[in-house]
């Protein structure tokens, strides 16, 4: 690799586009979050469209941001929310924060999450996912399309959104109308006409667009839950337990629907299903509590990380055990943790151990792997270092100007693997030009072209 690449795609000055517009019409960003890094990441993404990050707010407590929410409830705002400060009551926290103003769209932040888990947190209210480490490049996506399509549909359908929220039913209607003028056989206008038939009273035709929006998207949660209220509204148990049994095999992770599922059994003499049901509920609990305490555990990890090492390793090993042999992405942060410590303590090999546990259900984490290809340079193996490295490159061209170490890891195994480390070493002058650590080696590789003698930066 010879340089940096930077060119922009259409797509990317899309994305910027619609960002800068939101901004420029008033939208603001909010971050919940205990993750200094993820929160400089979105500042940066911002800074680098918006020429400033005046329209981001950083918060660290959910009721700090709920209460800059209602100090300002009719500005939109987009809210990148951390799954691990919300909590294990993520569906409460959602609830809360889309109640604190209008306009409001949340994108959740979390480690990993699996197809059920993204469906249930879509059905909880949030309108996107990031998944961590996250890349600026990927933040900048997520953000745009959040902020969604800039043009008539899209405008026509959040008018409409507002005007239900007002209770102007009749002109939501008529919305409804335009919108399927601009696309036939939406689903976005029939439950636009649906809620506003239920405003109006009018239960039968509600019914009728909720069914026409359940076949027009096969997957679409909003029109089954609405016709699963609406038969509990008047009075057809059976219906209702229809509609709640499909939207638990779309969305299989909702305890609550599962007890009312279980509950409907029961009164209708179905014991044996309702039995099933409530030990799936709580089977379910179970696995959530235990992957609360992994989480916890590695949250520990990290906290204990500089300062205690060996109890960052135990807390490490402690998270990981708890997963009973089953790691998944969710547990990256916590191996990269344990392999951090370990190569600190010189255990280079136990750390390449841990991270070839989780390469198989995270092979293409930059992350990881670049950590990877520190671990083989400290272990003396620089042309294995320097392929893993080429690896996280390829997966994360942006990786270089995650910060000035990374940079400077980069540049030292590709110098020292006998490749040319320059353009790493100026990436890291450029973030920070004070750095004579960095300026030395950079004067040095453009002096000799010979590879430096230097010891990695902590990562």
């Amino acid at each position: 690799m010879g340089g940096l690449k930077s060119a922009s795609r259409p797509e990317q000055d899309a994305h910027r586009t619609a960002i800068s517009s939101y901004a420029t019409s008033g939208g603001r960003f909010a971050v919940l979050t205990d993750d200094g890094i993820f929160a400089d990441l979105v500042e940066s993404a911002l800074f680098r469209i918006l020429g400033s990050s005046i329209a981001m707010s950083r918060f660290a407590s959910l009721a700090d941001l709920l209460a800059a929410l209602h100090r300002d409830m009719h500005a939109g705002y987009i809210v990148l929310l951390d799954r691990n400060v919300a909590g294990t009551r993520v569906d409460q926290v959602l609830g809360s924060i889309l109640r604190a103003g209008s306009g409001i769209r949340i994108i959740m932040v979390t480690q990993d999450v699996d197809q059920y888990s993204a469906v249930l947190l879509v059905e909880h209210g949030a309108q996107n996912i990031i998944t961590k480490p996250a890349s600026i490049t990927s933040i900048t996506e997520k953000l745009a399309f959040t902020i969604g399509p800039q043009g008539r549909f899209g405008k026509l359908v959040d008018r409409g959104k507002r005007l239900l929220e007002a209770g102007c039913w009749e002109e939501a209607l008529q919305v409804g109308d335009e919108v399927l003028g601009c696309k036939p056989c939406s689903a976005a206008a029939y439950m636009l006409r649906g809620d506003a038939f239920m405003g109006l009273g009018m239960l039968e035709r509600a019914e009728v667009m909720f069914l026409r929006a359940a076949e027009s998207e096969k997957l679409y949660l909003a029109p089954l839950k609405r016709l699963a209220e609406l038969y509990e509204q008047t009075g057809r148990a059976d219906k209702q337990l229809e509609y709640l049994r499909r939207l638990h095999a779309i969305s299989p992770l909702n305890t609550e629907r599962m007890l009312r599922i279980g509950e409907l059994e029961i009164e209708r003499g179905g014991s044996a299903a309702a039995g099933a049901m409530f030990e799936d509920a709580l089977d379910l609990a179970r696995r959530e509590a235990a992957d609360h305490e992994a989480a916890l555990s590695g949250k520990i990890a990290d906290i204990c990380a500089d300062s205690n090492p060996d109890m960052a390793v135990r807390y490490s090993r402690k998270s990981l055990a708890l997963r009973r042999g089953v790691l998944s992405a969710k547990d990256i942060a916590t191996v990269n943790t344990l392999g951090i410590v370990l190569r600190k303590q010189g255990k280079w090999r136990e750390a390449m151990e841990e991270y070839q546990r989780i390469l198989d259900v995270a092979p293409d984490n930059a992350g990881l792997i670049y950590n990877m290809a520190l671990a083989c340079s400290e272990g003396g193996d620089m042309a294995q270092a320097h392929s893993w490295m080429l690896k996280a490159l390829d997966l994360e061209p942006d990786l270089p100007a995650s910060s000035k170490n990374v940079a400077f890891n980069i540049g030292i195994i590709f110098q020292k693997a006998g490749f040319d480390g320059a353009p790493f070493f100026q990436k890291a002058h450029e973030l920070d030009p004070e750095d004579e650590r960095i300026l030395e080696a950079l004067r040095r590789v453009q002096r000799t072209q010979h590879p430096a003698e230097g010891e990695s930066a902590d990562s």
